[in-house]
């Protein structure tokens, strides 16, 4: 099978909902501020070919790699978009399930993480956390790790 040429339309995609799952954000001290940050994040995807939905899912955590405890923030996003020609971003498989293109995914990923690092970055802004900038990466990494549970 040819896998045909995608024609990415931002005009035809159309954000429709932020969706916050959960927002944790833990008090830190001027220690914990000093240290280092580990940041993980995942995603996690759906959609409902019929009504043109495709929905996906972000979470980002961060912790302290303090001598004591460590602590964290941790945010869970579902962004909610609705595809104009979304039955052009997919083929189906031998089983007729449909297999989304990878750089219409990571369209949709670069949409969402760009979004998250101004909420990030607001709900942290008052916090001991400082204002946490998350760091501008290539959108298709993000597809490489999953959100296993929440």
């Amino acid at each position: 099978m040819t896998k045909q040429k995608i024609n990415i339309d931002p005009a035809k995609i159309h954000l429709k909902l932020i969706e916050e799952v959960y927002s944790k954000i833990e008090e830190i001290d001027e220690a914990d501020q000093q240290s280092e940050f580990d940041t993980n994040l995942a995603h996690k995807s759906a959609y409902n070919i019929s009504a043109n939905g495709f929905l996906l899912g972000l979470k980002v955590e961060f912790k302290t790699s303090g001598k004591d405890k460590a602590k964290s923030c941790q945010f869970r996003y579902n962004f909610h978009f609705i595809i104009e020609n979304l039955e052009e971003m997919y083929h189906l498989n031998e089983d007729d399930l449909p297999v989304f293109q990878t750089l219409f995914v990571a369209t949709l990923s670069g949409i969402s993480y760009s979004t998250l690092r101004g909420i990030i970055f607001e709900k942290t802004l008052r916090t001991n956390w400082n204002g946490l900038t998350l760091p501008v990466v290539d959108p298709s990494l993000i597809l490489n790790s999953w959100i296993e549970k929440d």
